[in-house]
């Protein structure tokens, strides 16, 4: 699932206040509509050239602007109201920089704990090179991806969440070289963290992550590790969310191309921003993001960094 992060429903409270269903609909959502820039030199996006001309260097940094509308809805069930159906790209993941689409269920337990359940269609599929390596033009192929993911949120109003996934990644015409290199592949995933509160409107969340991709090549079998941190404070009308994290990914076998076993050191900081209620308009807000993900290599090709940022609209119902 791209390995990157998810907040707690605590700091969803936060960064989504007013977001939930009114008193007399049970139909509850957000809608953003937005504009931005990205860029990237990572060699195996297709965003990147498909003409290739050194397979042993960092690739060049393309740039685009981009516009896009986001959003989710749910729909609360039961006497309560402590369980709901819902669906689209939650405020919580795009507080961390994650832009996945989801299906979900979700109970909310009396002793605090939110059970999460959720399919993810989206988040591993798209396109890939047939072949990232070829010296010359590279063509493209569809990549498949399923992931399933269960949330304990706030276990036992503690604090402590523990979010699990497992997903599938299948490339449609695979054409690298070598066996080693093989992309299709099954993903283990789990993480843990807590989130403080130091005040109602401020907090940091802290969580440790690890990640298990078993490939068909052993050159892209890898382990990861991950620390992140996200501090948060709202005032007011204005809200802020601040995310670093780290992570250690170590591969398991070696890459027959570059004549050795790859590692990399992946660096990730986003920044969130909401002005609630712009110019006055009731459930409108203004709404910001911006990030950059570094990878640092013993490969050069492999290199990256990868920059994004957005401002738009959003309207809450």
């Amino acid at each position: 699932m791209n390995t990157k992060t998810i907040l707690s429903a605590a700091i969803l409270s936060v960064l989504s206040a007013g977001a939930m269903a009114s008193e007399s609909s049970r139909w509850s959502g957000e809608l953003i509509f937005g504009s931005g820039f990205k860029s990237t030199n990572s060699n195996l996006s297709v965003e990147s050239d498909a003409l290739l001309s050194d397979n042993t260097k960092k690739g060049n940094h393309n740039e685009e602007f981009i516009g896009m509308v986001l959003g989710n809805v749910a729909y609360d069930l039961g006497e309560n109201r402590n369980q709901r159906f819902y669906m689209g790209t939650s405020r919580d993941d795009l507080a961390v920089g994650d832009l996945a689409f989801e299906i979900g269920y979700q109970f909310d337990m009396q002793n605090g704990t939110q059970i999460d359940i959720a399919y993810l269609p989206t988040v591993l599929s798209g396109e890939v090179w047939q072949n990232p390596y070829l010296e010359g033009r590279r063509k493209e192929t569809d990549i498949e991806g399923h992931a399933y993911r269960l949330q304990f949120n706030n276990i036992w109003g503690s604090g402590f969440s523990l979010d699990m996934a497992y997903a599938t990644t299948e490339i449609e015409h695979e054409r690298v070289e070598y066996a080693e290199l093989l992309r299709d592949s099954e993903m283990y995933y789990i993480k843990g963290s807590y989130t403080q509160f130091f005040t109602p409107q401020m907090g940091l969340m802290t969580s440790v992550g690890y990640v298990h991709n078993d490939a068909d090549g052993e050159a892209q079998t890898y382990d990861q590790y991950e620390l992140e941190m996200t501090y948060f404070v709202s005032h007011n009308a204005h809200t802020f969310a601040v995310t670093g994290g780290y992570a250690y990914r170590e591969y398991e076998g070696y890459n027959p191309i570059y004549s050795k076993t790859r590692e990399d050191h992946r660096h990730m900081l986003f920044l969130a921003y909401e002005y609630a209620n712009i110019g006055g308009w009731d459930n409108w807000s203004l709404v910001s993001f911006a990030g950059i993900n570094v990878n640092d290599t013993n490969i050069d090709f492999y290199t990256s960094d990868d920059y994004l940022a957005t401002i738009g609209l959003s309207y809450k119902f």
